[in-house]
């Protein structure tokens, strides 16, 4: 019996594939790329093949730095639950596509992030951060040798101040159910529970959007839950739980209650999460953020971002007469210093200085 023969395929075909009629081109790595129809014919094909192969040429350079970052993404997203985390690598790859790894060095890296990110302190040490795990993970695999991000030194953004009022609370919470054209917001009712679970447990955003209704068996050690039997709400910040560890039992006050009887009423579709959209999906950090900076608009009060929520809550709790101690569990703390910021530089002290104008008399 004859072997069969295999087909060669010629090199400008390679990794382009025919289904349903049409021509598409898979990068390594990459998604299916649409190039044309069959019946358009090979002509049109390699127009489109050019095209995309062009795109893909000027996004990848000639250094493995893009490919060794897309690598990076995919074998750790998992570990990551920051949605946006993997798109890091996107603004990434084309400022290094021209260097290897092992080339990369920390003027490369400061350079990149005092350019593209010059008044973003914040998202500077993002950055920073997220290339430092890439290195440290490319020093692993035997790609790079050490990792410049280390001798990167950043300035350090100035401390938050901003402290919400009790009126501009309320004006912000209240213009979440409507539009600027008077029509009601379809999520508005499910972003007030939002903020005033934010508020009264005095919790962060992100905490709050994974809050459950009950324990998840997939990660019962990572998980913030209702616990109705308890009468508690079990708090294991994400931020904290491969660090300090530190977590919070948060009782169910009787406001607290009203607003999770309110959420739950809420949507078509009720799935194990408290803050969910109509369709019961957990909200993303994205449309939490979008909901509050358009009510903030609405309400026509700039500067406020959702993380001023907790600062705002534990103020108001030590003017309430709260200890820093009761505080720093409350907010699941590890040390008082960490608490004592969100205080300290939102209050304005009075002076106890008196001065009278100088006469020139003696007295």
């Amino acid at each position: 019996m004859n072997a069969r023969r295999r087909r060669e395929v010629p090199e400008w075909m390679q990794r382009v594939y025919e289904s349903d009629g049409s021509w598409y081109f898979v990068p390594r790595g990459g998604k299916w790329i649409r190039l044309c129809q069959v019946s358009e014919g090979e002509s049109r094909l390699l127009e489109r093949l050019r095209e995309e192969k062009g795109k893909l040429a000027a996004i990848e350079g000639i250094g493995n730095m893009p490919r060794l970052v897309t690598a990076y993404v995919e074998a750790c997203k998992a570990d990551h639950k920051e949605k946006a985390w993997p798109k890091y690598g996107d603004y990434v790859k084309p400022a290094f596509k021209n260097l290897n790894a092992n080339q990369v060095d920390a003027a490369h890296v400061g350079k990149f992030l005092r350019t593209k990110y010059k008044d973003k302190l914040h998202m500077q040490r993002i950055m920073r951060a997220f290339l430092s795990g890439f290195f440290q993970w490319a020093i692993e695999e035997r790609h790079a040798k050490t990792n410049p991000c280390r001798d990167v030194k950043l300035k350090k953004p100035a401390a938050r101040t901003a402290y919400i009022t009790d009126v501009e609370f309320a004006a912000i919470r209240g213009h979440m159910l409507r539009a600027k054209n008077g029509q009601k917001v379809p999520g508005g009712e499910m972003m007030q529970c939002f903020v005033d679970l934010c508020y009264l447990t005095a919790q962060r955003s992100t905490d709050i959007r994974d809050l459950r209704w009950r324990v998840d068996p997939a990660a019962p050690d990572a998980c913030n839950w209702v616990d109705q039997e308890a009468g508690v709400i079990h708090f294991k910040p994400s931020k904290t739980i491969k660090s300090s560890g530190v977590a919070v039992d948060w009782p169910i006050t009787p406001e607290i209650a009203a607003v999770l009887e309110r959420a739950k009423s809420l949507g078509k579709i009720k799935g194990v999460y408290v803050i969910h959209t109509l369709l019961g999906k957990p909200y993303g950090a994205t449309g939490a953020r979008s909901a509050w900076d358009r009510a903030c608009e609405r309400a026509e009060l700039d500067g406020y971002t959702v993380k001023d929520i907790r600062a705002k809550a534990l103020t108001d709790a030590q003017k309430a007469g709260y200890n820093i101690d009761e505080l720093m569990v409350a907010a699941a703390h590890s040390d008082v210093k960490t608490t004592e910021i969100y205080i300290k530089e939102r209050q304005t002290p009075l002076s106890a200085v008196r001065l009278t104008i100088p006469t020139g008399k003696h007295p």
